[in-house]
């Protein structure tokens, strides 16, 4: 089995045997302290018998506190100062978990709209961050025609579907009713987007250009070494599916470098916002994304000695 298959198949044993197994006992603690009508606490976590996480991957942290009743010593004050932070960016399994939360789509659609997300170019990255293109589809839309990305009217026909589904009486009733709500419910909104077609097209196409025009500038890496006129830059392939990269000054120059397959290709950016280059060969590093695997950092110099070690 492939690294992937095998983690899979262990975490099924685990669950399966994890069933059998008796209950984990934890204790909480947390204790109050008011000093000069401000409330402080602290919460400590024991674990007294592991049952099935003894089996079964979890994560317990165990944080011991003492056991306190009536006064105590203030040993140590201090005063920090912070900034909130902004909340983190969604990843495809989190946003997955968000839309559940909002009961839009299904277990079997959810991760096809995330898909749709990504093959549409209106989002991108491991941490998800919408493109662009993905920002003016949806200020676009919120301005000409709201009722299309209205979460009450998808979370409606949701719950109409699946009380179809677990209806005994009715059924034909209920589904004759449900479909005529859907049909003047499209043509409003067909009608609302034709009223506004020519002007959202517009914003789109712009936004459209803008986006491929940054998405250029990121993935151009560097002069090409053979003709020294155009510059190398990453493309995709939408037949085979896959990055590679080639010179700009094509037909020209018909310099190529072929990249891993089944994976996001980027350019590492450094902290100073400089591509970060191979200190063996100087040619740009790249990192690879794979689904389940850690993001790969290499040179895509075939000649380098890093590509042979």
């Amino acid at each position: 089995m492939s690294t992937e298959e095998n983690r899979v198949y262990e975490l099924i044993i685990k669950r399966f045997i994890g069933c059998f197994c008796g209950d984990a006992k934890i204790e909480n603690k947390k204790i109050k302290v008011l000093v000069d009508g401000l409330k402080f606490d602290a919460r400590g976590m024991v674990v007294k018998e592991k049952g099935w996480a003894n089996v079964y991957p979890s994560k317990m942290q165990e944080t011991k506190l003492p056991d306190i009743n009536g006064k105590v010593n203030v040993l140590e004050v201090k005063i920090e100062e912070k900034e909130t932070q902004p909340p983190r960016r969604y990843t495809q399994a989190s946003l997955i978990s968000e839309l559940s939360k909002r009961n839009l789509g299904t277990k079997a659609t959810r991760s096809a709209i995330i898909d749709t997300l990504f093959n549409r170019g209106y989002a991108k990255g491991k941490s998800i961050e919408a493109t662009p293109l993905g920002i003016s589809l949806i200020e676009s839309l919120e301005k000409n025609s709201p009722i299309i990305i209205d979460e009450k009217l998808t979370r409606e026909f949701e719950r109409q579907m699946e009380s179809i589904q677990t209806s005994k009486k009715n059924l034909k009733e209920k589904s004759d009713k449900v479909i005529e709500e859907a049909k003047e419910t499209l043509l409003k909104i067909e009608k609302q987007f034709r009223e506004n077609e020519e002007k959202i097209g517009k914003e789109l196409l712009e936004s459209l250009n803008y986006s491929r025009e940054q998405e250029r500038k990121e993935n151009t890496l560097t002069l090409c070494p053979k003709c020294k006129k155009g510059n190398l830059r990453i493309l995709f392939n939408r037949a085979s599916r896959r990055y590679f990269i080639a010179c700009s000054a094509y037909p020209e120059c018909k310099t190529t470098f072929s990249l891993p397959p089944n994976s996001l290709i980027k350019p590492v950016i450094d902290e100073e916002g400089n591509y970060e280059k191979c200190k063996e060969c100087g040619f740009p590093l790249l990192v690879s994304y794979k689904k389940g695997k850690k993001p790969w950092k290499f040179c895509f110099n075939p000649e380098c000695p890093t590509r042979q070690a």
